[in-house]
């Protein structure tokens, strides 16, 4: 009789469990007001629960939320457009819900942009000054959506998926990157077409390779900016600087060809946010940084090398000089993404209890030599497209289950080699997949044998 009742108990509790882990789900699309054209990258989130998603390229969203978060509000932002903001009990019946953001228009003060004015040095100094105020400096966890396409070199054909729902545990920006530990909760990928070659994965055993999944987190500026070594070699004709991680941020104020310039004014979640265009040797792009407390809310880097600009009209380098130069810009323009990218990054950072977390970060890199199955076993180079979205954001450590060391990816296991049972259930309705579909390119060019579900479940 004990353990009937006993058994009936349990039964009563994880009913209740149940019950109480029930998830309501938001689907929808942000637009802008007048023309209903299609916003992608705002943050669609719950402010007081640090949870959101990332709109796509066509402005779609999926939201899921525990039913305990119905009384909380639905807050919509992105830069330049004003902030929406609605209560969850007045929209969680939507089948679609349609929401329409406003520009917000600012006009750039004439003081601020008077002729050899050095306000966007002075900008992003007082960013960089206050980077450990503005950014976590204690332990959280991130719960992200991971996704790695291949692209063929030769053909831009793409020849590997990777996906994976991850825990990120970081001690924040004062501790060492090493100290990152990533969890990997679901995972699957598809077929590889093209394989590394033997002499890219004796590389790889001779000189080391960090996996894609921590590979991303280090290009984060914000991130790394502490834990940078900066070098100087003189070369005779040329001085170069060498940094230990990419150090994008610090070299825009110490490269003495680097020039940084206030552009426009925009505005983020009703706040004035400054746009700063900077450019130095080989690389250039956006910052976005507000204007109240100077956190940053996005960078967008390209890493480009325009030799023309940089060595060769240069009257101080020799004709050997300028024929070498010419030489490495050939070879360089080979490997390039569409004749003029050899890398580029954006990064995204949401502000949660006071403090500005990563929201999302894209990154397209060059990647190894490969065997294309589909071009009969041509080696060729390749481009790795690396995207991550943070859906979750979690710093009560009570809360959080914590990444063990024994749980954590190894930090040199390639994602290719990555195994996980495949769960069909789970991938069929997670909501930050259903808002961030795959390009249709993307699925031609794997599924010319197969379906990606069939590959999904026999690469587990």
């Amino acid at each position: 009789m004990r353990n009937k009742i006993l058994f009936l108990t349990c039964i009563f509790l994880c009913s209740l469990s149940f019950t109480n882990a029930q998830y309501h789900q938001l689907t929808g699309v942000v637009t802008t007001a007048k023309d209903h054209r299609p916003i992608a990258f705002a943050h669609v989130g719950i402010p007081a629960r640090g949870m959101g998603v990332v709109s796509n390229e066509v402005g779609a969203f999926t939201l899921n939320y525990p039913a305990a978060y119905a009384k909380d509000s639905l807050k919509v932002s992105c830069l330049g457009f004003k902030t929406y903001s609605v209560a969850l009990s007045k929209v969680q019946q939507e089948d679609t819900l349609r929401i329409y953001l406003k520009p917000e228009v600012l006009e750039l003060a004439e003081a601020m942009v008077k002729p050899h004015s050095d306000s966007g040095r002075m900008i992003l100094r007082e960013a960089l000054k206050r980077l450990k105020k503005n950014y976590p400096t204690k332990m959280h966890q991130l719960n992200a959506f991971y996704r790695e396409k291949v692209q063929s070199r030769d053909d831009y054909g793409y020849t590997r998926l990777m996906e994976g729902m991850v825990d990120i545990q970081d001690w924040g920006i004062d501790s060492d990157p090493q100290r990152i530990r990533i969890r990997v909760n679901e995972y699957r990928k598809s077929n590889n077409l093209a394989k590394q070659t033997l002499g890219q994965r004796a590389w790889y055993l001779v000189f080391g390779k960090d996996t894609p999944l921590y590979d991303i987190l280090a290009q984060d500026p914000v991130r790394i900016h502490t834990h940078n070594e900066r070098t100087v070699t003189d070369y005779g004709e040329q001085k170069w600087a060498h940094n230990s991680r990419r150090y994008w941020l610090g070299e825009i104020l110490k490269n003495p060809k680097a020039s940084v310039r206030l552009v426009d004014m925009t505005t983020y979640d009703g706040q004035q946010v400054y746009h700063l265009k900077f450019r130095f040797p080989e690389n250039y792009g956006n910052l976005y940084i507000n204007s109240q407390d100077y956190g940053i809310h996005r960078i967008e880097f390209s890493n480009g090398a325009n030799f023309e600009d940089i060595i060769l009209n240069r009257d101080t380098i020799s004709e050997r000089g300028k024929k070498m130069a010419g030489d490495i810009k050939k070879l360089i323009e080979n490997v390039q993404y569409q004749g003029n990218l050899l890398g580029k990054i954006r990064v995204d950072y949401q502000k949660t209890g006071g403090k500005y977390y990563l929201s999302y970060i894209e990154w397209m890199t060059m990647g190894d030599f490969r065997k294309s199955k589909i071009h009969e076993g041509k080696t060729t180079g390749s481009y790795n497209f690396c995207s991550l979205m943070v859906n979750e954001v979690q710093t009560d450590k009570k809360e959080m289950a914590k990444v063990k060391p024994r749980q954590a990816l190894n930090r040199k296991e390639d994602t290719d080699d990555v195994r996980k049972q495949y769960n069909e259930r789970f991938w069929r309705n997670y909501n930050v997949l259903l808002a961030t579909p795959l390009e249709n390119k993307v699925i031609r060019d794997l599924t010319f044998e197969e379906s990606l579900e069939q590959q999904f479940k026999k690469n587990q």
